[in-house]
């Protein structure tokens, strides 16, 4: 009766990125590319999972500390600060390139629409009502979290405030459309 719906879903694991320090701790210029940012060190008996899920080891003292058992996997704290450490200067780290994985990006979009013939109009005139929903789940798609782990001036310093900390989104929220087009 002149009735049609279409959509797109949309999947993607996230994106790969590098813990870094916010200066180039080795000397070397090679770390980071043309940031020359060097990577942090990776406390031993740390696996990427436990970095990224679970609970925080907890590092630090006073205000500025982040607390054993802190929830992982948040826009808090996406990422676990606490399971890096800065290298001796001259030395690089032995954190991965890429170690650590971003939020999942998952969108749906949907159409529905209306074909509704006019014989004044001509032989194929019709009239099409078409409402479009963008993100229709209305689902956030975060941003990757803030990648800086540490200034990387001394040894023993805490975590930057944004480490793992994610502070925007990578998609609008729901938007809704609507459209009326006339063929003849």
């Amino acid at each position: 009766n002149g009735w049609w719906i279409s959509g797109i879903l949309t999947l993607q694991s996230g994106l790969p990125f590098t813990p870094a320090l916010s200066a180039n701790r080795s000397l070397s210029g090679s770390g980071g590319g043309p940031a020359a940012l060097d990577r942090p060190d990776l406390v031993a008996g740390r696996s990427i999972s436990s970095i990224m899920s679970g609970g925080s080891s907890g590092c630090g003292a006073g205000s500025a500390a982040i607390a054993a058992g802190t929830p992982l996997g948040t826009p808090d704290r996406y990422f676990d600060p606490c399971a890096f450490t800065i290298p001796p200067a001259g030395f690089l780290g032995n954190a991965g390139r890429n170690i650590l994985r971003g939020p999942a990006f998952k969108n749906m979009d949907f159409s529905l629409v209306k074909d509704t013939p006019v014989r004044k109009l001509g032989e194929g005139g019709k009239v099409e009502f078409r409402a479009e929903f963008f993100n229709i789940l209305n689902h956030p798609n975060f941003a990757l979290p803030g990648r800086i782990v540490f200034a990387g001036k001394a040894i023993g310093e805490l975590p930057g405030n944004t480490a793992g900390q994610i502070t925007s989104t990578s998609a609008t929220s729901r938007q809704i459309q609507l459209a009326l087009k006339i063929l003849f």
